[in-house]
């Protein structure tokens, strides 16, 4: 039951009965917000429902507000209303959450759930070239999308997670050139040579070649270059994604769909999509008049000032022949893009135009990338591209993701030299423990740049966001336990321990109570606005709360009065599903014994 829901529904159809004879009602209602106040100002619920029609009702905003709270009071469940300043507060029966509170504990994992389903997505991340390990690097992009895909199958939504196979190109070239070097030196080729420039050093190849020419001996030795391309490419790929999965699963993390590159090309996608977007044309107005502009067109485009910026910018082949442009101008962006070069040769934009549509064609209409921070400037071409292809039914959203920074006790955490220039993902899983890098890396929002401390995460402190979230649901199995040492057998809940709890319990206890109740609220905002931050944000503010109740003369358990024992190790039960919903949601699984409950 999500309870705040429930009564603005309820609520608003009163306030729509009330102003139905006014002209402007949509412009009304566009202004009509409800809100949890503060719980020292001891209302369940607000409204500025009075202030914002007053004036159109012709009468003083007292005297609205007044009107307006005899109609409320037909809502069942409303107790108490007050007018406080032209707001109108509500205090809900007791009765109502009571039954929330039962709802709470008899939901289990289904609490915030939402209650009705809404669109398909695709989200697709981490998609690292299949050319060796994951690494540091890889790992919040992945946190994020394990979380976010929970979050928002939580919020009702269809998500399927997808990787994108880059199994075609340059790199994966350069990655059988390396894997060739290797399985030739087992041999005895290429003895006391460095491996070739540009070629990958890790030590993963050497293993690799070596099980290699255990399982096939000399047969792969003197093929050309292209011969060994051929007859060993889709293996190889093959191996390296298995060392990708397999770092995936250090992280709890499968992905439900992988789609090749190399299938998506070789199928001939790549030219069905730019011929299906060289149909489309777009009216544009200028002071000129209005004129009809193809979509795909055959133009020069100038090369960027000061040269190439990036990787991205090898599209302009030549600034002196025509090559096959998207007008990407109509779509916001800064400049048109290269589909096909001068050469004849298409573009990886084209290749990405082509793999959106294909997504589009599988029957997703709302996708989301997680890209790393340095694509921000590819963002603007890839959405106009699926607006485009799409002719508006589609929407693509992209979320940039900042890398992070390892640190050892404040000093940047470095590999040895012989397994490359950067930090292995499982390198990192051996030094902290997988549930609390999550935890930390989903607590800021993901464009946002952080360092990572793999000491100071250990620190058993409050300024540890991630011991002192783990702390709260810890403390709550303690405290069960100690109810089992009192009274000799395990707690049960029964529906009778909410009987009065509302009406009898410390202010402390009703805080806590509406956190329960806005929790729903903030796993649809962070699913919707792609941010598992807020719901972090909202763990800790929960965790605080409840981690203060023990500077309070409240007691948990009272050997001579177990009625009000049992109500209060039931409101345990919600505090802990709450944390465990949480928990299931962000892809983290926390410790239930710590080394310091109290």
């Amino acid at each position: 039951m999500d309870i705040f829901k429930k009564a603005e529904k309820d609520l608003t159809e009163v306030f729509c009965d009330y102003i139905s004879d006014l002209e402007n009602k949509e412009k009304v209602m566009s202004n009509l917000r409800f809100t949890v106040p503060p719980v020292q100002f001891k209302s369940d619920y607000s409204t500025n429902a009075a202030m914002i029609v007053y004036k159109f009702k012709n009468k003083p905003m007292f005297e609205v507000a007044n009107e307006l709270a005899e109609k409320f009071r037909e809502v069942e469940y409303i107790k108490e209303i007050n007018v406080v300043g032209g707001y109108v507060n509500f205090i809900f029966k007791e009765s109502l959450w009571q039954s929330f509170l039962v709802d709470l504990i008899n939901s289990g994992s289904h609490f915030g759930d939402a209650e009705t389903s809404k669109e398909k997505v695709l989200l697709e991340f981490v998609s690292a070239n299949p050319t060796g390990p994951l690494h540091v690097g890889h790992c919040r992009g992945a946190i994020l999308g394990l979380a976010l895909s929970n979050l928002m199958k939580k919020a009702g939504f269809d998500v399927k997670k997808e990787y994108y196979v880059n199994d075609f190109g340059e790199q994966i070239a350069t990655l059988v050139q390396s894997v060739q070097f290797r399985y030739e030196q087992v041999f005895g080729l290429h003895a006391n040579e460095q491996i070739p420039e540009g070629c990958y050093p890790g030590e993963y190849l050497e293993k690799y070649a070596k099980t290699l020419s255990k399982k096939e001996g000399d047969k792969y030795i003197n093929l050309s270059k292209q011969d060994f391309y051929k007859a060993l490419k889709n293996q190889i790929v093959e191996a390296m994604m298995d060392i990708i999965r397999s770092n995936l699963k250090l992280l709890g993390l499968e992905f439900d769909i992988f789609t090749s590159e190399t299938k998506v090309v070789e199928s001939g996608e790549i030219q069905n999509a730019i011929e299906e977007l060289s149909k489309m044309k777009r009216t544009v107005e200028d002071e000129n008049g209005s004129q009809e502009l193809s979509i795909i067109y055959k133009g020069i485009l100038e090369a960027p000032m000061g040269g190439k910026n990036n990787a991205e910018d090898d599209e302009v082949s030549s600034t002196q022949l025509p090559q096959t442009l998207f007008r990407s101008t109509l779509y916001g962006d800064d400049k048109d893009r290269v589909v096909v070069r001068a050469n004849g040769k298409s573009t990886y934009f084209a290749s990405d135009i082509a793999y959106q549509k294909n997504k589009i064609d599988r029957g997703f209409n709302h996708l989301i990338n997680i890209l790393g921070a340095d694509h921000g400037g590819y963002v603007k071409r890839i959405t106009s591209a699926v607006t485009a292809i799409s002719n508006g039914k589609a929407k693509l959203e992209v979320l940039l993701c900042q890398m992070v920074n390892l640190e050892k006790n404040g000093v940047p955490f470095k590999m040895s030299k012989r397994k490359g220039t950067f930090v292995l993902l499982s390198d990192v899983v051996k030094e902290v423990d997988i549930n609390e890098l999550k935890l930390f890396m989903l607590s800021k929002s993901p464009d946002t740049q952080m360092s990572f401390d793999l000491v100071k995460v250990k620190e058993k402190s409050k300024d540890n966001i991630v011991y002192y979230i783990n702390y709260a649901y810890a403390r709550t199995f303690s405290v069960l336990q100690k109810y089992k040492e009192v009274f000799g057998e395990d707690y049960s809940f029964n529906p009778v321990h909410f009987v009065k709890f509302i009406e009898d319990c410390p202010i402390q206890i009703k805080d806590i109570v509406v956190q329960f109740a806005s929790f729903p609220n903030v796993i649809e905002n962070s699913a919707l606005k792609g941010s598992p931050n807020i719901l972090v944000e909202y763990l800790n503010n929960f965790a605080s709360k409840f981690h203060s109740l023990w500077n309070t003369n409240i007691r948990f358990i009272s050997s001579e009065d177990k009625d009000q024992t049992n109500s209060m190790m039931a409101f345990l039960l919600c505090v802990q599903n709450i944390l465990q919903n949480s928990f299931d949601a962000l892809g983290v699984t926390p410790k239930k014994v710590m080394n310091n409950e109290k």
